[in-house]
């Protein structure tokens, strides 16, 4: 490593190298925004190495290698076991190569809480972002994870008491659902009027996720509950964004849907449906969030086979599992988890969001109430954290 300790983009000084460490589809999202924001404030004059997907490829990331290795939940790790080890000492050996500035771990918890202790022993600047949740189980972790962190990113404001009085800085970025640009008033009631046809049928969004075993258990649960909904009254138009990944699973789920189905792609698109939506059904993560962000109705749903179900149960220390709910307090979204994720309740739910637009309005003004309090006015996300790790990597600079 050079002596010099210049200011990362300065003129004259020489390229810091960050290095990802990314393994999962919503990780990798957050890693495409960051890297178009460390070039930005930069002037491009940063290098980046490690791995990540599509969105971090487009930013300019070179990926040592495929990330769909480690897009798995729960016990579907045991059988790829060997090669995710192998995959992850590859990365260590990249890592002693290249001597890079700073490792920035994003979200994948188990990926990442396992190459971090390795590199903290290795005297690695590491900077995490997306907090473990340890609010929600296993609270013990925060004192180990501040052990080998050099800095925290936190998506969630109460976060940081878990961690600073550990010794772990922290810094609040705000949500990367607060990402995007609001879609503009007129194309949203364009899509609406697209849609919703000349009847101005009810618009109802299902995210049933973006892992495959999730799509498997939850579509079939949102048929038989759109099939209950038929009684009531028209069925809703079902808008369903997907991404690339689970595209053609969820569309041989869907066919003979009961209910008009339009599937979208998870791109911009989805904002325009999630504005212009009635209500949503959807797998809880990140999309409650975003929901949260549109204003837009939602029943939040998951469910895991029975032995991971019972696991969780025993291992969860907190009644609610939406991010929204946790922040307000008290569940202003409905949840129907684990044994409760069934087809009549979740019908009973969705019904009157559908049917009763003062009862829309009620849930739409609490949940984009605590929406804001999810993101720093006026900065994005990937702003402030690249902010952040800069001014770390300068701090290195200075002390060499």
């Amino acid at each position: 490593m050079p002596a010099a300790a210049p200011d990362p983009g300065g003129p004259g000084n020489r390229r810091p190298l960050i290095y990802f460490i990314v393994g999962e589809p919503s990780g990798d999202q957050i890693g495409g925004h960051l890297i178009r924001a460390l070039k930005r404030q930069t002037a491009g004059a940063v290098d980046f190495g490690g791995i990540g997907g599509p969105a971090m490829a487009a930013a300019g990331l070179e990926s040592l290698f495929p990330i769909d290795l480690f897009s798995v939940m729960g016990l579907d790790y045991v059988p790829r076991l060997r090669s995710i080890l192998r995959r992850m000492k590859q990365l260590e050996r990249d890592i002693a190569v290249r001597c890079p500035d700073c490792v920035v771990t994003i979200d994948a918890q188990a990926l990442s809480g396992h190459m971090g202790r390795r590199l903290a022993r290795r005297g690695e600047t590491l900077v995490h972002y997306v907090a473990p949740t340890v609010w929600a189980w296993r609270p013990g972790r925060a004192r180990a994870i501040a052990r080998r962190l050099t800095h925290l990113l936190t998506i969630f404001p109460f976060e940081a008491p878990w961690f600073e009085p550990l010794g772990l800085p922290v810094t609040f970025v705000g949500h990367p659902a607060a990402e995007p640009d609001r879609p503009d008033p007129d194309a949203v009631a364009g899509f609406r009027q697209r849609h919703a046809g000349e009847g101005g049928s009810a618009l109802l969004c299902l995210l049933p996720g973006s892992r495959r075993k999730e799509v498997r258990r939850l579509l079939p649960i949102y048929r038989a509950a759109i099939e209950r909904l038929k009684y009531d009254g028209p069925p809703p138009v079902c808008l369903m964004p997907t991404v690339a990944s689970v595209r053609d699973l969820a569309a041989g789920l869907t066919a003979n849907w009961p209910a008009p189905l339009i599937p979208l792609p998870a791109d911009d698109t989805k904002y325009l449906a999630f504005a212009a939506a009635d209500a949503a059904l959807a797998a809880s993560g990140t999309v409650a969030v975003e929901l949260a962000i549109a204003g837009t109705p939602t029943v939040v749903t998951y469910n895991l086979p029975w032995l991971e179900g019972k696991l969780a149960r025993l291992l969860v220390n907190t009644p609610l599992v939406s991010a929204v709910n946790i922040a307000a307090g008290e569940e202003i979204m409905p949840e129907y988890l684990l044994e409760q994720c069934r087809p009549g309740p979740i019908a009973d739910a969705l019904a009157p969001l559908l049917r009763d637009p003062a009862l829309r309005r009620a849930q739409s003004t609490r949940i984009r109430a605590v929406a804001e309090t999810l993101s720093v006015p006026g900065r994005k996300p990937s702003d402030i954290a690249a902010n952040a790790i800069l001014g770390i990597i300068r701090e290195k600079f200075s002390d060499e």
